[in-house]
């Protein structure tokens, strides 16, 4: 529910702007010949940082970055090389966070590794509906695929040994309990122990370019992405793991074009 939420308020927050912005240009008066509206759409390209989320992983499922070069501006539908790099956090379908009482802190019992992935991709955009001169949104179709760098790092976790005393350990199923954990430990703690597993993934999405500033760039990217490793993921430790994930994901960008 609060995802959805998110979601909804990161679009919500998105389409005001747009609205805003359209309706300054509308009450604005323009001296733009019909030639500096069509520069206007004959950039280069466009380099664009994001936010993402997906069904994988918590509110902020992690960071994004991409380019996309124009192959023809003068196509009817024009063309894009897509470049794209993702570092998002995966997270295991039966996560369930447990509180505990007197200390404020939490922990996810039988965790026993946290899944980081690196996802560099290459692909082709194609623009599906082009906005008027006036303003509105372009629509783009996205497919593209690359390798997975997959980070197995551990998850410790407090362990409680009375008089107030605790250490960190990496969790393990046969002798922590929810009787003597006292909170997970830090989210970067053993990132040297961390395991590198390889992988490839595939998307596809639909770009939602919001009319912005002449040389600045909002866009919605939703899409699906599969993903497969070379090997399970072990992320839980009393429930199946895999090697295959899917995820449905939202990322909003800000950019410029060139």
């Amino acid at each position: 529910m609060k995802k959805l939420l998110t979601i909804s308020l990161i679009l919500s927050l998105s389409l005001l702007l747009t609205d805003r912005v359209n309706a300054q240009r509308r009450n604005t008066p323009t001296k733009n010949t019909p030639k500096e509206v069509t520069d206007e759409e004959n950039f280069k390209s466009i380099l664009s940082f994001g936010l993402t989320t997906n069904t994988n992983s918590g509110l902020l499922g992690g960071i994004a970055a991409r380019k996309e070069i124009a192959i023809n501006n003068n196509a009817l539908h024009r063309q894009f090389h897509y470049i794209g790099l993702e570092m998002v956090s995966v997270n295991h379908f039966k996560e369930s966070t447990a509180n505990v009482g007197g200390t404020g802190g939490s922990y996810v019992y039988g965790k026993q590794n946290y899944l980081f992935a690196i996802r560099p991709q290459y692909g082709r955009e194609i623009n599906l509906f082009r906005k008027s001169s006036e303003g509105g949104v372009n629509v783009n179709g996205i497919l593209a695929a690359g390798p997975t760098i997959g980070l197995l790092k551990p998850y410790y976790v407090q362990i409680y040994y009375g008089r107030g005393v605790t250490r960190d350990e990496i969790f393990d199923p046969k002798k922590h309990t929810s009787s003597n954990i006292a909170g997970s430990g830090g989210l970067f703690e053993g990132l040297s122990e961390a395991k590198i597993v390889p992988g490839v993934n595939l998307k596809a999405a639909l770009n939602f370019e919001l009319d912005a500033f002449r040389q600045s760039n909002i866009s919605l990217e939703i899409g699906f992405l599969a993903e497969a490793y070379t090997q399970k993921m072990n992320i839980m430790a009393f429930s199946e793991n895999r090697n295959v994930f899917t995820s449905g994901y939202l990322t909003i960008f800000f950019g410029g074009k060139k």
